[in-house]
């Protein structure tokens, strides 16, 4: 059943969005930011993708929300991964059933979750990916995200410079909101949520390549009928397939906020993924790839930009290990039952057949 909600989600959400906001659109947003003047076409396009209600599917249904968990949500955040949604969807989605929860009002427009730097003035973050085209920031500082409006000035960021930016204020800005949430649970719903994102562009990025070795001619025949791309897309497909997998068990393992250790798994593959889903992508597509008129850089510049900004590979690996050591399971097959068993007994069915 949860896999028929997800795959229902992604089909309705994805046709929508290639009408509303399809990747050349994307790339103009990009290009022109502009997410504080109500006028301009980031404002204009993120009011229609609002209008369609899906922002708030993790909202409690009593406070005007679908209600739904992270695991029926995940085809929504695997939608707007494939089709290069410029904004933090994930993000506004988490940070409306937040402040709804609490209580408190909820900002108009995108909100981006940042997390804060040490420092002794001011206050500054990472680079986060949308939070240039966001009004307001839920901003991570020693266990607790404070709701900020968006400063007017932001270091630009190194994938999208409008888009994607690393917020900094020069003074303590006022605090529009204030939740308690412990830091590992917003690491872990970034690694789930992320993980799902590039499960989207991943997936978006084989259909493409598919589809260019299926229309492109080499030697009088296609590209697709010879052996060394059919052995690219087979490794392309392994590396999405797997990430795939992971996102979904990641988000499956909670109502909000997934397992620690199974959102680390997925930040892990998903990260260890992207090069090698890149290089092949660009392989394959050879000089053409890298032309500003193909669609593919919208998505491959994408999939650098979460793999730099994320949790590392290495802080993944880190953190499994560390819950590896710390428990008292006799071998790693046993930690990995223990693991599983925050999963649902049909997730693992649910995710094998969307992937099939």
């Amino acid at each position: 059943m949860a896999a028929s909600i997800q795959q229902d989600l992604y089909d309705e959400f994805a046709r929508a969005l290639a009408g509303l906001c399809p990747p050349e659109r994307a790339r103009e947003i990009e290009a022109q930011g502009g997410a504080t003047d109500p006028g301009s076409l980031a404002a204009r396009t993120w009011q229609d993708i609002d209008a369609l209600g899906y922002v708030d599917a993790l909202t409690p249904a009593e406070l005007g929300g679908a209600g739904l968990s992270l695991a029926d949500a995940e085809g929504l955040l695997r939608a707007a991964g494939a089709l290069a949604l410029p904004y933090p969807l994930a993000d506004t989605m988490l940070a409306r059933a937040l402040l709804r929860t609490s209580g408190q009002t909820v900002p108009e427009g995108p909100i981006a979750l940042a997390q804060a730097l040490p420092g002794p003035r001011g206050l500054r973050c990472v680079q986060t990916p949308g939070a240039g085209l966001a009004r307001t920031l839920l901003v991570q500082r020693d266990g607790c995200l404070l709701l900020l409006a968006a400063p007017a000035v932001s270091d630009p960021g190194l994938f999208r410079p409008l888009a994607s930016v690393a917020p900094a204020w020069t003074d303590s800005p006022p605090v529009l909101g204030r939740i308690a949430l412990p830091d590992d649970a917003v690491q872990a719903w970034r690694n789930a949520a992320d993980a799902a994102g590039i499960a989207g562009a991943m997936q978006a990025v084989l259909d493409r390549c598919i589809a260019f070795v299926g229309e492109r001619q080499q030697f009088g025949k296609a590209l697709g009928r010879f052996q060394a791309i059919q052995q690219e897309i087979s490794v392309l497909a392994e590396q999405v397939a797997s990430t795939a997998m992971a996102a979904r068990l990641a988000c499956s393992s909670g109502a909000m906020f997934p397992d620690a250790t199974l959102a680390a798994c997925a930040r892990l593959r998903a990260g260890e993924a992207i090069p090698v889903v890149c290089s092949l992508a660009h392989a394959i597509h050879g000089a053409i790839g890298i032309t500003e008129e193909l669609v593919l850089g919208l998505y491959t510049r994408r999939l650098h930009e979460w793999h730099a900004t994320g949790m590392s590979e290495d802080a993944c690996a880190s953190l499994i290990g560390t819950r590896l050591l710390a428990g008292d399971s006799p071998s790693m097959l046993e930690f990995v039952r223990g693991v599983m068993a925050a999963v649902p007994a049909d997730s693992d069915a649910d995710a094998a057949r969307v992937l099939t």
